[in-house]
């Protein structure tokens, strides 16, 4: 007869052995009556349909009342969970990593393309229509401050309405997203990386500065040197609680 701490030792790799497979291979559909379950009214919520694995999975889903496609796969990065996630719902597709830590926030590597007519309500004067693709390296949020964003914005031309029947062409634009000793800053340049426009956050201090050579692009008659600013506006900003809840 095998002594019994080798009987307990194996018993003991065994249950771990059968909890693991049992966590690891436990459907998705779980996680979605979890929600429910956790939720004040149910009734409320469009049911989400999902399937695979609550590590990895994809499913259909409502947001704002419009469909949404989503897919998601467990991903560590070093010490810190994460989700690669993806996700399409109407003219929006976007792709990449989230991690928490610690109630610290981090977005790496993702890829979006959306509608500029998603950001008009953003801009200081007319509509916007045409297609933006963001390039986001990295993005990370610590103690409700980011404090670090990298990425690249691709505007593909399209017109641009400042009143009614004053539509114009406007061509492909490029954005660069940075830290800067104040904090992160977007650069937005036109045909031959002529400054168009500068958007910078400073703690929570939103300020946006368009510069004379973007009039000038949209053919309106401006004097002056194509570098001065034209229009400035600032806005305070509240960045979410990671920590709250």
């Amino acid at each position: 007869m095998p002594p019994l701490r080798s009987v307990l030792g194996l018993t003991a790799i065994f249950m771990t052995a059968f909890l693991f497979f049992m966590i690891m291979l436990m459907p998705a559909s779980v996680v979605t009556r979890a929600l429910l379950d956790a939720a004040d009214n149910e009734d409320a919520l469009p049911r989400p349909q999902l399937s695979g694995l609550w590590w990895r999975g994809q499913g259909d889903m409502e947001w704002q009342g419009k469909p949404l496609q989503i897919r998601w796969e467990m991903d560590w990065r070093w010490l810190t969970p994460g989700v690669q996630l993806a996700l399409h719902t109407g003219q929006i597709n976007a792709e990449g990593w989230i991690g928490a830590d610690w109630g610290d926030w981090s977005l790496q590597h993702w890829r979006a393309q959306l509608p500029v007519d998603l950001i008009n309500d953003f801009l200081p004067q007319g509509q916007a229509d045409g297609n933006l693709d963001l390039a986001l390296t990295s993005l990370s949020i610590r103690e409700n401050t980011i404090a670090e964003a990298t990425g690249t914005l691709r505007y593909h031309g399209g017109l641009v309405s400042l009143g009614p029947g004053m539509e114009m062409p406007l061509p492909p634009l490029d954005g660069v997203l940075a830290m800067t000793p104040l904090g992160p800053a977007l650069s937005v340049t036109g045909p031959e990386s002529s400054s168009l426009a500068h958007a910078q956050l400073e703690g929570k201090t939103l300020t946006l500065q368009v510069f004379r050579a973007l009039p000038l692009l949209l053919g309106m008659r401006e004097e002056g040197n194509a570098k001065d600013v034209v229009f400035s506006t600032q806005q305070e900003l509240s960045l979410p609680d990671a920590s709250a809840g």
